[in-house]
């Protein structure tokens, strides 16, 4: 998979085609933004980094939607996903988002639920024992006999994989964590928990990345191809 470079500004996009999902990579950092609080304190550029978040989701689902940007509601699930209210409520339209620092990475389907999953590699000094908490044996196994920094690598690997699942589900990781195990290298769903209804049709793909970050994609019914697209200013 190779990354296609788009500039601003994004115009109309069509719905992604049946097997493909729309995965666009953003650097907020890079993007010509002016919003959210001046102030230098943590608390400040937590709160603009936020809001630069929420108005590049509304730039990019508006281009699909081909409505204003300002006139998309976004509502969350009494699990947290966020999704489409108000007259769009019934939209075809599928997404999800996650960020990584100033990263920003959005998935848009065609009426299948879709779930991403964004982090940045870095060195985790716990992951052995992360592993043996969160993954399966076998997994934490493997994981635990790795040299650093491909330890670290892996679990982020592992972790972001089953995000992406559960974000696609629409649940929490609470609960589910230990019905999970994954194939590694690539990771594969090998199990789901039992009460998944259609977790025989969810599937996983590693997402072309830039050096430094690491995600996945995960479908509800059946595989999608990823197209990942960057935006440059």
């Amino acid at each position: 998979m190779s990354i296609e470079t788009v500039s601003l500004p994004i115009r109309s996009q069509p719905m992604p085609a049946a097997g493909e999902a729309d995965v666009w990579l953003t650097r907020l950092s890079e993007m010509p933004l002016d919003m959210g609080p001046r102030g230098s304190s943590r608390r400040d550029q937590v709160m603009r980094q936020r809001i630069q978040q929420r108005f590049f989701l509304r730039l990019l689902l508006a281009a699909y939607l081909g409505r204003p940007g300002k006139s998309i509601k976004l509502v969350r699930s009494d699990r947290g996903k966020p999704m489409l209210g108000g007259d769009l409520a019934g939209s075809r339209l599928q997404f999800n988002v996650s960020h990584s620092g100033d990263w920003l990475v959005l998935a848009v389907a065609d009426a299948v639920a879709v779930g991403v999953d964004l982090e940045a590699a870095r060195r985790l000094p716990r992951a052995a024992l992360l592993s043996r908490r969160f993954l399966s044996p076998e997994e934490a196994d493997w994981i635990s006999g790795l040299d650093e920094p491909f330890r670290s690598r892996q679990f982020l690997e592992q972790w972001t994989a089953r995000e992406a699942l559960v974000k696609a589900r629409g649940c929490g990781l609470a609960g589910c964590l230990g019905e999970m195990a994954l194939d590694w290298q690539p990771p594969r769903v090998r199990q789901l928990p039992a009460d998944w209804d259609g977790a025989e049709r969810m599937t996983l793909a590693s997402l072309a990345m830039p050096d430094g970050l690491i995600g996945h994609l995960a479908a509800a019914q059946g595989a999608l191809r990823p197209r990942v697209r960057r935006i440059g200013a």
